[in-house]
């Protein structure tokens, strides 16, 4: 039988902690799961943002940089991941105005790319817009990365329909 105590509430949010840093919301609703009640969970969640180690801006930093490290995502897809998290818009609005978004797009299109060199150009072109879609870059930065990959990629061609490989 599950300990509802602040008490017992703040050694399982201290375990999940130590695995990967978490959102104050994301850590409510792992512990609210785990069967802690809301006035358990209350005391353990203020004690530990006053304390620094719950913080949604820094959860958000770290998250952002190791997306563009291990994954390059643009800044649809991250913030769309991190309201999915519980951050707050300002928070979100913040960190992606000072977001590489053009270079990252540009980062993984060059890794996507060396596995489509079996295709003709076209068809090179449609799957890496796709990716680069699917990875929340917006149309204005695909485009100009196509341009610099293949040279001749028209600002009239519209994005294609093709779902992703």
């Amino acid at each position: 039988m599950l300990n509802n105590t602040p008490n017992s509430a703040m050694t399982f949010s201290l375990k999940l902690l130590s695995l990967r840093n978490h959102s104050q919301d994301e850590l409510e609703r792992k512990l609210l799961k785990k069967g802690y009640t809301s006035e358990s969970i209350k005391p353990v969640l203020e004690k530990l943002t006053k304390e620094g180690v719950l913080n949604d801006k820094v959860f958000s930093m770290e998250l952002i940089r190791s997306r563009s490290r291990r994954k390059p995502s643009g800044k649809l897809l991250l913030c769309a991941e991190l309201r999915k998290r519980g951050v707050a818009d300002n928070i979100i609005q913040e960190l992606l105005n000072e977001y590489a978004s053009a270079e990252l797009c540009l980062k993984a299109a060059e890794k996507k790319i060396s596995s489509l060199r079996d295709a003709t150009e076209s068809v090179r072109k449609k799957r890496l817009e796709t990716f680069l879609r699917n990875r929340g870059f917006r149309w204005q930065e695909i485009q100009t990365v196509l341009k610099s990959l293949f040279g001749s990629y028209s600002e009239d061609e519209e994005p294609s329909q093709e779902s992703s490989p």
